[in-house]
């Protein structure tokens, strides 16, 4: 009998389709994969940002002021008289009055000089006795070097006559009753005459009256030797306090009063009738007593002396 013959194409065709699947298979995660690994990316929009704007407040600017250092009016931070004693003296009173307000103004004492034969002599006389200030005679002597006017007889110089010096002394004093001590008007010249000032000074002795040399001849003035020989209360000016009028040159001058005084014990400063130099006396005055330093007369300094 014949042998069976096998049924091999049957089997191959099944393992080919088999086969054929699982490559399609591959084929179709091969291409999703590719597809997911290589999908295009979005591109983001722009996104709008609104900026948060806050409200400005509200500027004020403030004013600052400098710090000032407040000036006692009644304590005085260290004992009157410690640092020293100090006299002003104010020249050239009797063209105006202006300035009599500061003498109400400024508690300490002063000393004002007037001029004699002025417009307003009399009446600065009555403005400085109402304010209780010392007052005395600015009497002009001849100088040196002289540019402005004055009457005849007005300046007492070198060359007048004893009998003339003392009529014009005499006159003056008997219209100046209130007056309690003298002091030169300019009289550079004047002040190196040893013969016209003991003359000069006899007659002041003679009113009980005290002699102040303003030192415009600081060099060769015979002031404080003929005082000596005479007998008479002599004091002498240490300090110019405006001789430059601004306020920076003053306060320096203020400053070398201050160490003169700290010096000698005491000195006397010597201005003029103006608006700065009064104002600045207001202003300086406290502060100088506020740090020790007293103001007194200088008819009550002739008496420390």
């Amino acid at each position: 009998m014949a042998a069976k013959q096998k049924k091999e194409p049957s089997k191959r065709k099944k393992s080919d389709t088999k086969t054929a699947v699982i490559v399609l298979i591959i084929a179709v995660l091969g291409i999703a994969l590719f597809m997911y690994f290589h999908k295009p990316k979005e591109k983001a929009l722009p996104v709008k940002i609104t900026p948060v704007v806050k409200p400005v407040a509200k500027v004020v600017r403030k004013v600052v002021k400098p710090e000032t250092v407040p000036i006692p009016k009644h304590v005085i931070q260290v004992p009157a008289g410690s640092a020293g004693k100090i006299a002003f003296v104010i020249d050239d009173w009797g063209y105006t009055t202006r300035n009599c307000k500061y003498l109400t103004e400024i508690k300490a004492p002063l000393a004002i000089a007037i001029l004699p034969n002025l417009r307003r002599t009399q009446e600065v006389l009555k403005c400085s006795s109402l304010a209780g200030k010392t007052v005395m005679l600015h009497l002009p002597l001849e100088p040196f070097n002289n540019n402005d006017r004055y009457p005849d007889n007005y300046l007492i110089t070198t060359r007048m006559k004893p009998d003339m010096v003392e009529k014009l002394i005499e006159d003056t004093l008997l219209k100046m009753p209130s007056v309690v001590g003298v002091n030169n008007h300019m009289g550079s010249k004047a002040l190196e005459s040893k013969p016209l000032m003991k003359h000069v000074l006899r007659i002041l002795k003679k009113h009980r009256l005290f002699f102040m040399d303003s030192m415009t001849s600081p060099h060769h003035s015979v002031g404080a030797e003929v005082a000596a020989e005479v007998g008479i209360p002599f004091a002498q000016r240490d300090v110019f306090l405006d001789n430059i009028n601004t306020r920076e040159a003053i306060l320096k001058q203020f400053d070398e009063l201050r160490m003169k005084t700290k010096t000698g014990g005491y000195a006397i400063a010597i201005g003029h009738d103006r608006e700065l130099t009064m104002k600045m006396l207001k202003e300086v005055i406290p502060i100088l007593q506020a740090q020790g330093f007293e103001i007194v007369s200088v008819k009550d300094l002739l008496k420390f002396k």
